[in-house]
C-alpha cells in the first residue's frame, strides 16, 4: 500500500479543487446540479409510486433514462432536503474521484512496477480533465462512479480476480449499455468467466425491482426505460461524434444509421486489434498490458460514437494517465507533442477561458471530440513504443 500513501498529497489537491468548484457555484448563484435533480426527483417519484420515465425533472432535457435499479441508490437522498442531498452527492463525487485515481495508479503499477512521481502524474491528469470535472460537479452526474467501476474492473482483471471484474463490468454495462463496446476484447480473448459474471450481474440488476415493484410494474418500468433510451437519441445531438466531425465542414447531418455504422466499424477494428495482439503475445505480462490498453481504448472511444454529454469524455482518463506514465519513463518528444496538442483541444473547451462566442464556435466544431481522437492516436503510439522490444528495460526514474 506504499503507492497509496504516496498519493496522499494528491488527495489534498483533489479535495481543494472539488471544494473550490462547489463554493464558486454557491457564491455565483449557479448551484443548480440539474443532473442530480433528475435522479433525486425520479427517486422520490419511485418511492411514492409516481411515474419516473417520460417526466421532465428540472430542465427541458431533464428526463430520467437509466435502468430502474439505479434509483434505489438515490432514494436515501430523498429523505434529505434537496440542497443538503446535493452537497452530500458532490462530496461523494469527490471521494469517487480520488478512489478512481488510486485504482488507476494501482493498475499501472501492476503493469509496470515502481512508476516514478505518482503525485505529479496524478496532478497533471487531474489538470487535463479539470474543465470536464468542473462541469460534472456543476451538473451532479454519476460519470465518476462509472469511471471508477470501469477502472476497478480492469484492476481486478489484472489482479486475476475475474469474478470481481465481471461484477464491476456488469454494473457498468447495465447503467451505460453503450459501454458494451468494451466486451469486445474479452470476447476475442475468450475470457468467458468475466463475461458470464457480468451477464449475471446485469440480470440481477434488471430483476432486483421485480419483488419490490411487483411483476406488472416491473415490466412497465423496463419497457419505459427502453423507450426513454430511444427518445434520448432523437432529442439530443453531439457535435463531438465522428459522424458530426466529418460532416460539419460540408454541412452534412448524420443520422442513427450512420452512427450505427461507425459503432460497428469501431467494434470490428477493436476486435481486429485485440486478435492481432493476442497472437503476438509471448508472456502473461504482455497479455495484461495489451488487454488493459484495449479496454481503456474502447472506453475512451465511446463518446466519439454515441450521442452523449461532454462530461463523458472523462472516460479517456485511463488513457491520459497511461500516456503520462510513459512520458515519465521515457523522454518521447513525439508522444509529448501529440499529447499536448490533444489536451489543447480536449481540456480547454470552457467559456471561462475563451468567452461564450468562441466557446460556442469550438463546441460546434467538435474540438473536444477531435482532441479525444488525437489522444487515442497518441496513446496507441505510446503503447506501441512501450511494448516494443527496445523499451522493455526497467523504468528509469526522472
Amino acid at each position: 500500500m506504499a503507492w497509496l500513501r504516496r498519493l496522499l498529497p494528491f488527495f489534498l489537491i483533489a479535495t481543494l479543487l472539488v471544494l473550490a468548484s462547489v463554493v464558486l457555484d454557491l457564491v455565483n448563484g449557479r448551484f443548480w446540479v440539474n443532473d442530480f435533480r433528475v435522479y433525486y426527483m425520479a427517486a422520490a417519484n419511485m418511492r411514492h409510486g409516481l411515474p419516473i420515465y417520460g417526466e421532465v425533472f428540472g430542465e427541458y432535457t431533464g428526463l430520467y433514462k437509466y435502468a430502474p435499479v439505479v434509483l434505489y441508490f438515490f432514494q436515501p437522498y430523498t429523505f434529505l432536503p434537496f440542497q443538503v442531498a446535493a452537497l452530500l452527492h458532490l462530496a461523494v463525487i469527490g471521494l469517487l474521484l480520488m478512489a478512481c485515481f488510486a485504482v488507476l495508479e494501482r493498475s499501472l503499477n501492476l503493469l509496470v512496477p515502481a512508476l516514478p512521481r505518482p503525485v505529479l502524474r496524478a496532478s497533471l491528469g487531474l489538470l487535463c480533465i479539470a474543465v470536464l470535472l468542473v462541469r460534472e460537479l456543476h451538473m451532479g452526474n454519476i460519470n465518476m462512479g462509472l469511471i471508477l467501476l470501469a477502472a476497478l474492473g480492469v484492476e481486478r482483471f489484472l489482479s486475476r480476480r475475474p469474478v470481481q471484474a465481471g461484477i464491476a463490468w456488469g454494473i457498468v454495462w447495465l447503467i451505460k449499455p453503450y459501454l458494451l463496446l468494451m466486451l469486445v476484447p474479452f470476447a476475442v480473448r475468450k475470457e468467458w468467466k468475466v463475461l458470464r459474471t457480468a451477464a449475471a450481474a446485469m440480470v440481477a440488476g434488471l430483476l432486483l425491482p421485480l419483488p419490490i415493484e411487483g411483476p406488472a410494474k416491473w415490466w412497465e418500468l423496463l419497457r419505459e426505460w427502453g423507450h426513454s433510451m430511444l427518445y434520448h437519441t432523437e432529442v439530443m445531438t453531439s457535435p463531438d461524434r465522428i459522424g458530426a466531425i466529418l460532416g460539419h465542414p460540408f454541412g452534412l447531418a448524420t443520422n442513427t444509421m450512420v452512427d450505427a455504422g461507425f459503432i460497428a466499424a469501431a467494434g470490428l477494428l477493436l476486435a481486429g486489434f485485440a486478435y492481432r495482439n493476442l497472437h503476438r503475445e509471448r508472456t502473461a505480462a504482455e497479455a495484461q498490458m495489451d488487454t488493459a490498453f484495449e479496454l481503456w481504448l474502447a472506453m475512451a472511444a465511446v463518446p466519439n460514437l454515441v450521442i452523449t454529454d461532454q462530461q463523458h469524455f472523462m472516460f479517456a482518463l485511463p488513457l491520459i494517465l497511461f500516456i503520462l506514465a510513459w512520458l515519465f519513463i521515457r523522454k518521447d518528444r513525439t508522444v509529448l507533442y501529440g499529447f499536448l496538442l490533444a489536451m489543447l483541444l480536449y481540456g480547454t473547451r470552457s467559456t471561462d477561458l475563451w468567452g461564450s462566442r468562441v466557446e460556442n464556435a469550438l463546441v460546434w466544431s467538435g474540438v473536444l471530440g477531435m482532441g479525444n481522437i488525437l489522444l487515442m492516436a497518441t496513446a496507441c503510439l505510446a503503447w506501441h513504443r512501450w511494448r516494443s522490444p527496445a523499451e522493455k528495460a526497467r523504468p528509469t526514474k526522472v
